[in-house]
């Protein structure tokens, strides 16, 4: 079981900065490339979410009293060997979940092009992870 009081919380957070995050990514290309601020807030934002969607994944692994996942992307294997999410979805939060070390550890080598792309193909899969935990939490 999910702890509602910190779902709750974490949830709305996440779904926050996923939305912010969105309206800045959801640019064409050039318009995303051309604005560092605008661009830089975005990973800012989805590297918040993402990490969000990490610790919420390991909060529901160490509330249900599962072994403790090995890194940070194996929570979402987990879920997905519990029958929680498809392993698609597993494969997509786990992607996200190096996205976000490549945001952490090399902001200034990234190729933004590709990020962009990374992250609209991820949104939906943190959406949906986001959803599970707060029916999970019954919120």
């Amino acid at each position: 079981m999910v702890r509602p009081e910190i779902a709750g919380v974490r949830v709305a957070r996440a779904r926050g900065w996923l939305n912010d995050a969105e309206a800045l990514l959801d640019r064409d290309l050039e318009a995303f490339l051309a604005d560092r601020q605008g661009r830089d807030l975005a990973l800012f934002y989805l590297f918040l979410a993402i990490q969000e969607a990490i610790d919420l994944a390991a909060h529901w692994v160490a509330d249900a009293g599962w072994a403790a996942p090995d890194d940070a992307g194996s929570s979402f294997d987990l879920l997905a060997e519990r029958g929680i999410l498809d392993r698609g979805t597993a494969d997509t939060l786990r992607a996200a979940a190096g996205l976000r070390n490549r945001i952490a550890h090399g902001y200034a080598l990234l190729d933004y092009a590709r990020v962009q792309r990374e992250a609209r193909a991820g949104l939906p899969a943190l959406r949906l992870l986001l959803e599970k935990v707060a029916t999970e939490a019954g919120l």
